[in-house]
């Protein structure tokens, strides 16, 4: 029988849209004592030993090992729980959630968009000069297989696990692709690098009009979107669009430090957490950005990508352009588990509240200007995407105001 042991607590707070479960959170129940400790643990192993006779005696377990079980039975015990955004990990699915908080993995260096409506997984961005492209992948590829195995309907995050892992690994993907109003099946074989992923990209749009799309936040993100707004300001730009479309979430602590870099002093957000309490989160005035700003916002922009489109929008920092944000106002907390039996655990332990006090959980965010973009968009960002030509307008319309405003005050001083 083993022993209830203590869990090492994982420092940071993840803010993500990915689902989660958990069996520490028996032991979170015990230790704040909803349920004596000796009634639930002798329960469960009352109900294992039985279990265990049962498979020893009738099935035999010669190809499953007694850890994969006690995994799987650990994952049970916080499906129970009915919160998708609390998760057991294994070691490996533990070292893989932390790599999307850090920002380096071993992969291919591509990002992967879900289609709530076709339940499609697509290429959404291939970085330049990583395995996915030099194997030949492409935006706008719809995943179909990986190793031979049918991906159509697995989760987003089962179909990445497939093809993320060690450096050298390779994987045979299966892909459908669209060229010239056909489509047809590629066949690629991709081999995983260690990768520090390029969360960030920009480029300057006409009329000036700075462009910086975030595809999830981690630590590495701070730095990439600090050197793309000094890049476009150095090229003059006159306004900002930042992109969050499909952009999941991440880090709490990385959205918060560019945050700070975009607004002056203020309050962000109010962080309501059973691990460490209640803590407010502002922004300092060392430094602000000072143009006008459009925020693109879409069903797939969640968690961290609300905290700042959500801040930018009561402030009155930026205006937000799309259509409604998917509504995840939740925290979780990432403890490990590695120092006991193992693996590590995601738990949903909060809440956080925007400026004005208002919780977007279930509830999304409101765009100050709608746009949908046509259901054939292949890729955002092109010369076809409504939602990005509409920011455009937005910030052209905010900069000549500002111009005008600025020329009436000249003429009143003068």
């Amino acid at each position: 029988m083993r022993k209830r042991r203590g869990s090492g607590f994982f420092a940071g707070i993840f803010v993500g849209v990915l689902f989660s479960m958990t069996f520490f959170l028996v032991m979170y129940f015990l230790d704040i004592q909803i349920l004596p400790a000796s009634s639930l643990a002798s329960d469960i192993r009352n109900r294992a030993e039985i279990v265990e006779s049962y498979i020893d005696s009738y099935y035999g377990k010669d190809d499953v090992s007694d850890q994969t079980i006690s995994e799987y039975a650990a994952k049970g015990m916080v499906a129970a729980l009915g919160d998708k955004y609390s998760a057991y990990f294994t070691s490996e699915e533990l070292k893989s959630s932390m790599e999307d908080v850090e920002g380096d993995y071993e992969g291919i260096g591509a990002s992967v968009r879900y289609d709530e409506k076709t339940k499609n997984k697509t290429i959404q961005e291939v970085q330049k000069g990583r395995p996915a492209q030099k194997a030949g992948l492409k935006a706008g590829d719809i995943l179909l297989s990986v190793n031979g195995e049918d991906v159509t309907k697995l989760s987003l995050n089962d179909t990445i696990q497939k093809i993320k892992g060690k450096e050298g690994k390779k994987s045979e993907l299966v892909v459908l692709r669209e060229e010239n109003g056909e489509k047809t099946k590629k066949k690629i074989t991709v081999t995983c690098e260690k990768i520090v992923n390029q969360t960030v990209t920009h480029r300057m749009l006409s009329g000036k009009t700075g462009y910086i799309a975030i595809t999830s936040f981690t630590k590495e993100t701070v730095k990439q979107y600090e050197n793309a707004l000094s890049d476009l300001e150095k090229k003059g730009q006159k306004g900002l669009v930042v992109d969050l479309r499909g952009n999941g979430g991440g880090s709490l602590t990385a959205v918060v430090d560019i945050l700070d870099r975009m607004l002056p002093k203020g309050k962000l957000i109010t962080e309501k957490n059973k691990v460490n309490g209640d803590k407010v989160y502002t922004s300092t005035d060392e430094k602000h950005f000072d143009k006008p700003v459009a925020v693109l916002i879409n069903g797939g922009s969640a968690s961290a990508s609300e905290v700042f489109a959500g801040c930018m929008q009561d402030r009155k920092a930026a205006s937000l352009v799309g259509v409604k944000s998917f509504g995840k106002g939740i925290v979780q907390t990432i403890f490990s588990l590695e120092k006991s039996c193992g693996g590590g655990i995601k738990l949903t332990t909060g809440e956080y509240l925007l400026p004005s006090g208002r919780c977007i959980q279930g509830k999304g965010l409101t765009p100050d200007v709608e746009a949908k973009n046509p259901s054939d968009l292949k890729q955002f960002g092109g010369k076809d995407d409504y939602q990005l030509q509409k920011a455009v307008e937005v910030i052209n319309e905010k900069t000549a105001e500002l111009k005008l405003i600025l020329n009436n005050l000249f003429n009143f001083f003068n």
